[in-house]
């Protein structure tokens, strides 16, 4: 009866021990961030003929992001945005020629 009384003992000082152990490991989670600053969101559109243009006309509106969660369009719908820019949103944008050249840059990395 003692030898049974001596390892039920040693049983619940070792179960005791145990979980005083486990609690000093268990840590509360680390505060995660949930919001973003945008000014630390850094987007570089592919290199190619035009982007230089776009640099200088589109980002005076919106970031280049905007432009990297388009779906791909056809020419026809890259024209038609370009223009919706320039005609509704007031871009800084009067020659056509700089226009056909944004649109053929965009065609370029986003077009189907």
């Amino acid at each position: 009866m003692k030898k049974h009384f001596f390892y039920i003992s040693l049983f619940v000082v070792l179960l005791y021990s145990s979980c005083i152990n486990m609690e000093e490991k268990v840590k509360p989670p680390t505060p995660v961030e949930t919001s973003i600053d945008i000014n630390k969101v850094i987007v570089l559109l592919p290199e190619a003929k035009g982007i230089d243009l776009v640099n200088a006309n589109c980002m005076t509106c919106h970031s280049l992001r905007y432009i990297e969660m388009q779906p791909d369009m056809s020419k026809k719908g890259w024209d038609k945005i370009v223009k919706k820019m320039v005609k509704m949103y007031g871009a800084p944008i009067s020659d056509t020629l700089v226009v056909n050249q944004i649109v053929d840059y965009l065609v370029t990395i986003k077009g189907k």
